[in-house]
């Protein structure tokens, strides 16, 4: 799988001010992205990274943010107790507190009523009520999610419990503690699934999907992750095929739907506190502790299949091709229409018939390097192949031909 940086943005520099990304998110056109940095709400053109508002409602850091669904407005949430309705114009209207700070805010995805969660309890927000319903819970609120129906909310506490609630409040489910603080949780928005699908990144180095039988207010044994990091972001592609965990070890990675590691999407030099797919498109951006936000784009993941095969699929379309090579695949690299793959005693060279063809999955033979190639590492490029081994690199042409060497002082 390839990724491409789209545009960066160091805010910290460009805005004169402190403070990690916190959370970023799409408006469902996907033409918009909204930042919060700091005590500022800021809004780029998702396409090429350019301000277009600048919103200054918030006296304190701000830590989350949610679009509604019909796209008519947005919402921002902080360390100043409050929310801040604006519409889609970045005109501020409506602003109401909580007795602490707001850690996470959430559409439902049908009535369009929001879910605020801070320290202390959630509330509930509708345009058609004066007054914002708040109930109190046991333990830090620090993240929340909605079914795909809208008929329950996930809030994942501090102490490790997911509590699920219905839309006047009261707890109809209650998954045991992780006895860790659940950073993250996300439900599948797909309306396919037989059940409703919870993934839950937690700080105790796991992140598990959950199987929830709400008619019957019932779970299924969860699918646990181990992973070697704190997970602080979770959430699904509009598809609800994959998914993208971002966290403390400074990677963006996609995942599947059942909770299986693909690859990494990006590497930052800091932790992601959020990362946000864009709708309906394989475009994710990511937020970082160092205050930089990163559009990034991804389409093909290309993996090895019963040792033999490759298959190459494209994550806009969902369209597959398979690559019968009846020998041990070894490595494989993908990069724009090149896809390289190294056989015991070979490496074969496909390409794609045309470039602009985005969504063209007919992959055919270019050339073959009757060679056997020994390595850590294998990259193609638009017209050679470079082999790393532990502190050399070699390059080398399609027909074969190793043009240039380096050796490196260290590993």
């Amino acid at each position: 799988m390839r990724a491409v940086l789209t545009w960066q943005v160091n805010i910290q520099e460009r805005e004169t001010i402190q403070g990690p990304v916190y959370d970023v998110c799409f408006n469902p056109a996907g033409n918009h992205l909204v930042v919060a940095c700091g005590s500022l709400v800021l809004v780029y053109d998702a396409n090429d990274g350019v301000l277009l508002h600048r919103l200054k409602g918030h006296k304190e850091t701000v830590y989350c943010l949610s679009y509604s669904k019909d796209g008519k407005r947005f919402s921002s949430g902080g360390a100043d107790k409050c929310v801040i309705i604006w519409k889609n114009t970045c005109e501020g209207i409506l602003k109401y507190s909580h007795n602490d700070s707001i850690q996470s805010l959430c559409y439902n995805p049908v009535t369009h009523q929001l879910a605020s969660v801070s320290c202390t309890d959630f509330g509930f927000w509708s345009p058609d009520q004066k007054s914002v319903s708040k109930f109190k819970i046991p333990s830090k609120g620090l993240c929340c999610s909605w079914t795909s129906d809208g008929q329950y909310l996930a809030i994942g506490y501090f102490d490790g419990v997911v509590s699920i609630r219905a839309k006047d409040g009261s707890e109809k489910l209650r998954l045991p503690s992780k006895e860790s603080p659940v950073w993250s949780l996300c439900f599948n928005p797909s309306s396919d699934e037989e059940t409703d699908v919870l993934v839950v990144a937690c700080w105790n180095g796991t992140v598990s999907v959950h199987s929830l039988d709400m008619v019957n207010l019932k779970q299924g044994p969860p699918k646990e992750r181990k992973v070697d990091f704190d997970a602080c972001s979770a959430r699904f592609f509009s598809n609800g095929e994959y998914m993208v965990v971002g966290g403390s070890n400074n990677k963006a990675v996609l995942w599947t739907k059942d909770g299986v590691q693909l690859a990494p999407i990006c590497q930052r030099e800091d932790w992601i506190w959020a990362a946000a797919p864009r709708p309906r498109q394989n475009y994710v951006a990511v937020g970082c502790n160092d205050g930089t936000v990163h559009g990034l784009y991804q389409d093909r993941y290309v993996y090895r299949d019963y040792m033999t095969d490759v298959i190459i699929q494209h994550l806009v379309t969902e369209q597959k091709a398979r690559i019968k090579c009846k020998d041990h695949v070894k490595k494989i690299a993908v990069y724009k229409s090149r896809l390289a793959v190294q056989l015991p005693d070979k490496v074969l060279i496909y390409e794609l018939p045309s470039e602009e063809e985005e969504d063209n999955m007919q992959y055919r033979k270019r050339e073959t390097i009757n060679k056997a190639m020994d390595c850590n590492l294998l990259v193609v490029t638009s017209q050679h192949v470079i082999l790393c081994l532990e502190r050399k690199l070699q390059l080398y042409s399609f027909k074969g031909d190793k043009e240039r060497e380096w050796v490196l002082d260290a590993v």
